[in-house]
C-alpha cells in the first residue's frame, strides 16, 4: 500500500501545481493516474488473496452524487451530454482517489504522515505564491502567458481558487497547534507551516476565502469546546447564535457586492452613452475643453 499512498500524494501535488488540473491535458493525467492506482490496488489485493474493503461513510453521499450524474447521462435528460460525460469522468477519478485513501491510509501512523504531507505542501505552495506575487511579471510561473486574463495568485489563474486550497490545508495545522497533538519540539515547525498559508490567504485578497477562514476558526473553537464537558452548553449557545449570524452576514454581503457591481456597470454604461452621442447631440464631453466646445457650436451655427 505504500506505493498507492505515494501515488496519491504525487497526484495531489500535480493537481495543485498544474493550475488545479482544469485543462484537458492535466485532467487526463489525473484521470489516468487515478485509474492506474485503482488497478494497482485491485491487482495487489487479488495476488495477496486479501480483498478487504474499508468502507468510509462519506462514500455514500459521493456515490449518490455520482449516481445522479450517471442517471442523467444514461436517461438523456442532461442539457449538454458531452460536458456531462467529461465531468462525470473527472468525478469518477476523484471518487476513486477518495476510495483509495480509505483503503491505503488505515493506521494512525499513515494519517500522521499524510497530515505532514499536507502541511509541507501548503507551506511550499504559499512560499511560491508570495514570491510570485511580489515579483509578478504578468505570467504564471514567470513564463506562462495568461491568454484569457484573470487575477492569478500562486499556481492558480483565479485567486479565489488559491484561497480554496489554503482553506483545506490550514485547519490540520491549526488543530495540531490548538490541541498540541504533536511533540513539543515540532510545534514551532507546525506553526511555521501553518502561518505561511494564512499569510498567503490574506495576501491573495480573496474576500470569500478570508470570510471562510474566520468561519473555520469559529467552527474549530466550537469543536474544541465540545471536547470539554464544561463547555458543551456554551458551545451549543454559540453555535445557535453564530450560525444565523454568519448566514445573514453572507447574504447581506453578497447583496451589497451585487448592488455595487450593478452601480459600477450602470456608471460605465452612462459614460459610454454620453461619449457615443456627443457628436450627434452636442452633449459636452468630459475630456474636451470648454473653449473648444464653444468654438464647435459657433461653427455649427454658421453652417
Amino acid at each position: 500500500m505504500r506505493a498507492i499512498r505515494v501515488g496519491i500524494c504525487v497526484l495531489v501535488t500535480f493537481a495543485v501545481l498544474a493550475h488545479g488540473a482544469v485543462e484537458p491535458w492535466s485532467e487526463a493525467v489525473l484521470e489516468v493516474g487515478a485509474a492506474a492506482l485503482l488497478l494497482l490496488w485491485a491487482s495487489r489485493a487479488l495476488v495477496s488473496g486479501e480483498f478487504k474493503v474499508v468502507w468510509n461513510p462519506l462514500l455514500w453521499p459521493l456515490l449518490g452524487l455520482w449516481g445522479v450524474a450517471a442517471l442523467q447521462l444514461a436517461a438523456g435528460i442532461t442539457v449538454y451530454p458531452f460536458l456531462t460525460r467529461i465531468e462525470l469522468l473527472k468525478y469518477t477519478a476523484l471518487l476513486a482517489l477518495f476510495f483509495l485513501c480509505a483503503q491505503s491510509f488505515r493506521t494512525l501512523e499513515h494519517w500522521h504522515g499524510f497530515v505532514w504531507f499536507l502541511l509541507i505542501l501548503g507551506f511550499a505552495v504559499s512560499v511560491f505564491a508570495i514570491l510570485q506575487h511580489f515579483t509578478f511579471n504578468g505570467k504564471l510561473y514567470w513564463v506562462r502567458e495568461l491568454r484569457y486574463g484573470g487575477i492569478p495568485f500562486g499556481p492558480y489563474v483565479n485567486r479565489n481558487h488559491f484561497a480554496g486550497l489554503t482553506e483545506l490545508l490550514i485547519p490540520p495545522g491549526l488543530a495540531i497547534l490548538v490541541l498540541r497533538a504533536e511533540r513539543r519540539d515540532q510545534l514551532p515547525l507546525v506553526a511555521l507551516f501553518t502561518l505561511f498559508p494564512i499569510g498567503a490567504l490574506f495576501l491573495s485578497a480573496s474576500r470569500g476565502g478570508i470570510m471562510s477562514f474566520f468561519a473555520e476558526i469559529g467552527l474549530l473553537a466550537i469543536l474544541i469546546l465540545f471536547r470539554r464537558r464544561e463547555g458543551k452548553e456554551l458551545a451549543a449557545a454559540g453555535l445557535v447564535v453564530a450560525t444565523p449570524t454568519f448566514v445573514a452576514y453572507s447574504y447581506l454581503s453578497s447583496r451589497v457586492n451585487t448592488m455595487l457591481h450593478d452601480m459600477e456597470r450602470a456608471g460605465i454604461e452612462i459614460v459610454h452613452m454620453l461619449t457615443d452621442t456627443e457628436a450627434l447631440s452636442g452633449i459636452i464631453s468630459f475630456q474636451q475643453p470648454t473653449g473648444q466646445i464653444a468654438g464647435e457650436r459657433e461653427t455649427r451655427r454658421d453652417h
